[in-house]
């Protein structure tokens, strides 16, 4: 018995792939037409944040399994959809972009994935929930000045989520936008406001939908609430991840 005892081992622990923790799988919508470079800061804040980003690209008809949809900046989105003709200082449009945008967004809320809005993105999910735009605002495209300059200050609901990752009722941000929400959709709430009144920010009643005007990927090594509006999406995603 003692010599039998004594050739036993313990299990050895599990190594390799066993041991990693896998990430939630956050999807990105990217187009060919913008360029996919152009979507290397979302990609990089993502990963950063804890999450593998997917890219989906322009076309796509089907969600693959995810934890998370993130809609970035990018081009107009097409005033047709929100039910108005072209005002004559709209920028270039993707229509096959706006397209899978507004699909793949509808089947994100059918299956309650969190979804991620930034600039143009929020843009897209107010449309898809039925609010319309401001087709061109005055002096709030500031890129010219690269794009982590703080162009200005916006207040913030401090019991929405930005207000959660802000840690306070105001965030600086940056801005390189031309269009905003104008009409709120139904089952958006805002969330923060420019000094000149924009829609800086919105959410869903359920809480599962946040937005915000600014592009806070580029402010992530920066700005601790850009860092942590990712952080506590990703988060989120992996609740999501782990429940599945």
């Amino acid at each position: 018995m003692s010599s039998q005892r004594s050739r036993q081992t313990s299990p050895r622990p599990a190594s390799g792939p066993a041991l990693r923790k896998e990430r939630p799988k956050i999807g990105i919508t990217v187009s060919t037409r913008r360029g996919l470079d152009y979507y290397k800061p979302y990609r990089r804040a993502v990963e950063a944040a804890g999450g593998e980003p997917v890219d989906l690209m322009a076309g796509s008809d089907t969600l693959p399994p995810l934890d998370g949809l993130l809609l970035p900046g990018g081009w107009d989105v097409d005033p047709a959809l929100y039910g108005e003709k072209p005002d004559p200082k709209v920028g270039p449009i993707d229509r096959e972009l706006d397209d899978t945008e507004l699909n793949l967004f509808r089947q994100a809320r059918e299956g309650e994935i969190p979804v991620l809005g930034l600039c143009r993105g929020q843009q897209v999910i107010n449309v898809a929930m039925g609010g319309s735009l401001l087709q061109h605002l005055e002096g709030h495209d500031v890129q010219g000045h690269g794009r982590s300059h703080i162009a200005h200050r916006i207040e913030v609901d401090p019991a929405s989520e930005l207000g959660r990752a802000a840690g306070g009722s105001s965030v600086q941000v940056n801005s390189f936008h031309h269009q905003a929400v104008r009409s709120l959709a139904p089952g958006l709430r805002q969330t923060a406001r420019g000094e000149d009144g924009t829609i800086e920010g919105v959410e869903s009643d359920d809480g599962l939908v946040v937005a915000v005007q600014c592009h806070p990927e580029e402010l992530t090594g920066d700005l601790p609430w850009a860092r942590s509006l990712f952080e506590r999406f990703v988060g989120r995603a992996d609740g999501r991840h782990k429940q599945g």
